[in-house]
C-alpha cells in the first residue's frame, strides 16, 4: 500500500466534523436517495434531503450547539417528516429521513454492515483496519493523539475514499449533487427551523428569531459546499482526489481551532491528504460496491416498514 498519511493530513481529516464523523459520505447518500424515490420529478429534492441531514456538521462555531443540532437531526429526524406539508417538502423529508442513524442508510454504515462489518458496521469496521495502519506511521504515532481522535480520521478518510469509489458506479454523481443543490427547494431551511428552531432557542439560551437565522445560515453554507463537493466528483479520479485534499486544506483553520490543535510551520497539506485518502480507496475498493447495493435494498424495506411514502 502506498504512503498513507502525515501526521498533518491525518488531523485534517476531521475536517468536516466538529461533531460525530459523517456514517456514509455525501456522494453515498446522494446515490442512495437516486435509488429510492419513486418520483422523478422530485428526485433531486430527495438527493439533497439525503446530503441535508448533515447540514450541521460542518458547525465549528460552537460545538455544544452543533452537538445539539447533530444529535436532534440524526435520532429526531421525523420532526422534518412531521413538518413537511408541499409535495418538494415531502421529498426533501423523504431523503432526510432515509439517512437515518437508527434504522435508515447510516445504520449499515455504523451499527450493523450487510457484507462486511456485520455488528459494527461496515465504515467502523473498515476505520478501524485503516487505523491500525495509521498507527504504524512513525510520524502519525509521535503526535500521541488520543484514541478517539484516531479513530474519527480513520473513520473520514473511509468516507472521502468511498464517495470517490462511487464515481466507478455512478459516473454523473457530481452533476446530480450540484443541480440537486442548486434547484433544492427553499422550503428545506424552513422544515429545518420548525423542526429545531424551538428546541435549539431553548438549549442554546437564544431567541427563535436568532436560532432561526443561525439554521438558515448554516444551511446556506452547506448548500455552497455540496456544491463544491459535486464539482470534485465531476473530474476524474485523479482530479477528484486532488480537489478533496485541496478542500481539506483549506477548511484546516476552523478546524484546528475546533480542536485546539496547531500545526507546525511549514507542513504542505495537500500532497498529504491525497494519501491518505488514497489509502481509504485501497482498502474500500474491492467490497464498496456490494455493501452500497445492500444498504438501498435494506432502507428501501426500512421505508416502507416505517410508513415513509408520500
Amino acid at each position: 500500500m502506498k504512503r498513507l498519511l502525515t501526521s498533518a493530513v491525518l488531523i485534517l481529516s476531521l475536517i468536516s466534523v466538529a461533531t460525530p464523523a459523517f456514517p456514509w459520505g455525501s456522494a453515498t447518500h446522494a446515490h442512495i436517495d437516486g435509488q429510492l424515490g419513486k418520483r422523478v420529478l422530485f428526485d433531486k429534492q430527495e438527493r439533497y434531503g439525503g446530503m441535508g441531514m448533515d447540514v450541521f456538521n460542518f458547525l465549528f462555531t460552537d460545538p455544544a450547539v452543533s452537538a445539539y443540532l447533530y444529535g436532534q437531526t440524526h435520532t429526531q429526524f421525523m420532526k422534518v417528516w412531521d413538518a413537511a406539508r408541499l409535495p418538494a417538502g415531502k421529498a426533501l423529508a423523504f431523503g432526510f429521513v432515509s439517512h437515518n442513524d437508527v434504522w435508515g442508510a447510516d445504520v449499515t454504515a455504523h451499527h450493523n454492515g450487510l457484507t462486511f462489518g456485520q455488528g459494527q458496521g461496515y465504515v467502523i469496521t473498515k476505520a478501524e483496519i485503516l487505523k491500525g495502519i495509521l498507527e504504524q506511521n512513525p510520524e502519525f504515532a509521535a503526535l500521541n493523539l488520543p484514541d478517539p481522535v484516531v479513530r474519527e480520521i480513520a473513520h473520514n478518510f473511509i468516507e472521502y475514499g468511498t464517495d470517490i469509489l462511487l464515481k466507478r458506479i455512478d459516473p454523473h454523481i457530481g452533476e446530480k449533487i450540484i443541480i440537486s443543490a442548486l434547484v433544492r427547494s427553499p422550503e428545506f431551511p424552513l422544515l429545518l427551523v420548525k423542526a429545531y428552531g424551538e428546541g435549539l432557542a431553548s438549549t442554546a439560551g437564544m431567541s427563535r428569531l436568532e436560532a432561526s437565522r443561525l439554521i438558515i445560515a448554516t444551511e446556506m453554507e452547506f448548500r455552497k459546499t455540496m456544491i463544491a463537493y459535486g464539482q470534485a466528483l465531476t473530474r476524474d479520479e485523479a482530479t477528484a482526489l486532488q480537489l478533496f485534499a485541496e478542500q481539506l486544506a483549506a477548511l484546516s483553520t476552523a478546524f484546528l481551532a475546533a480542536y485546539g490543535i496547531v500545526l507546525p510551520d511549514g507542513v504542505d497539506l495537500v500532497p498529504l491528504a491525497k494519501g491518505g485518502i488514497e489509502g481509504a480507496m485501497l482498502l474500500c475498493a474491492p467490497d464498496f460496491s456490494g455493501e452500497l447495493a445492500a444498504t438501498v435494498e435494506e432502507v428501501k424495506l426500512q421505508l416502507t416498514a416505517h410508513g415513509i411514502r408520500y
